[in-house]
Order: structure tokens, then sequence, then C-alpha cells
């Protein structure tokens, strides 16, 4: 793989990260709303655990 084919790939990861990250924010704001049930409270948590991965992910490619 030629460098410059490898900048290409990691702005697609990037941005592909980034928009999961939006994604899951969306859903712990839809998940604090309204009633609180237990499920959706576990939405909620699996959802801040998965976007926190990401945003550790997110961080390590920018570094690179």
């Amino acid at each position: 793989m030629k460098p410059h084919d490898r900048q290409v790939h990691k702005k697609k990861d990037v941005s592909a990260i980034e928009a999961d990250v939006a994604y899951f924010g969306a859903r712990i704001a839809f998940a604090e709303r309204g009633e609180q049930t237990v499920y959706k409270q576990a939405q909620r948590k699996a959802c801040e655990a998965l976007s926190r991965a990401l945003q550790a992910k997110l961080e390590r490619l920018r570094r690179e």
C-alpha cells in the first residue's frame, strides 16, 4: 500500500468513527429522555461504553 493510500484510508476511518460517535451521542440523549426504564438505562450504558471505546480509537488514529 502506498503512503498516500494509507492517508486516504485513515481519513475514511476517522470520518466513519466520528459519525459513529455522533450516532451514539444521539442514542444516549434519546435514552435520557422520558421515563427511565431498565431497558433505557441499559441502552444508555451500552452506548456510553461503545462511544468511549470509539473515542479512544479515534484519538489513537489522530496521533498516527
